[in-house]
């Protein structure tokens, strides 16, 4: 039995390489954004492909100002779009094959600018580790998958369509499997950057969800803290 490595072992497995590489990642994407935004650009992009650190991914990261061409204007100072997210899968919904890939997209005020710079790479950090994370979560036939991660895709899609359909709480989405383990490594590694505690990184995160309820927040916390010891290395909250 000794030989038998802990759960925890394969959930914190790759940690410090998926931070590396959310860091490299980050500081490629704002390098490329600043660049453009100097040049003028409305619309700030950076993609690449990722075979690193154990994964298989593309990614692309755009940065609109002021507007995105299909949701219309940015809301507030800074937003993220909801085509925003990860795809973990080896095939598309045609049955062909592809890579796992991330889409970032995000949209600030040109006024912001060149203020709201070191906001964008500090929630960049944390949005960029997360969707990594739902990387971890797919992809078994290429090694993107990793022991213990949450991977049932059916469940998750069926839950998915029925908080979308309203037949369950908005709620509901933070209390995915796929999500809390997300969110845990999104903001302990925005934590992390900002040197500041894990709870302060998720009160500032769930300050932003305004469905929330103090009961609903409790249960997200409750089921997050769950987790959070299931998997191990996550700051105490």
């Amino acid at each position: 039995m000794k030989y038998i490595k802990h759960i925890d072992g394969f959930l914190n497995e790759g940690r410090a390489r998926y931070d590396s590489l959310t860091r490299q990642i980050v500081k490629e994407t704002i390098d490329t954004w600043v660049a453009d935004w100097k040049k003028g650009k409305k619309v700030m992009s950076y993609e690449t492909y990722i075979n690193k650190a154990g994964l298989v991914f593309d990614i692309e990261c755009n940065l609109y100002l002021d507007s995105h061409p299909d949701f219309g204007k940015v809301e507030g100072t800074f937003q993220s779009f909801d085509s925003t997210g990860a795809d973990s899968s080896t095939t598309d919904l045609e049955g062909d094959d592809q890579d796992p890939y991330i889409v970032i997209e995000l949209g600030v005020l040109s006024t912001e600018l060149p203020g709201f710079w070191s906001s964008i790479y500090m929630y960049l950090s944390d949005i960029v580790r997360h969707e990594i994370e739902h990387i971890t979560q797919g992809g078994h036939d290429i090694g993107n998958y990793k022991p213990g991660k949450p991977d049932n895709e059916e469940v998750d899609q069926i839950m998915r369509q029925m908080i979308n359909r309203g037949l369950l709480p908005k709620h509901s989405y933070l209390l995915l499997p796929k999500e809390v383990d997300a969110n845990l490594q999104g903001l302990r590694y925005a934590a992390k950057k900002q040197r500041i505690s894990m709870m302060q990184a998720i009160d500032d995160y769930l300050a932003t969800q305004d469905y929330l309820t103090p009961k609903t927040r409790e249960q997200v916390l409750a089921k997050w803290r769950q987790r959070a010891k299931e998997i191990g290395g996550i700051p105490k909250f």
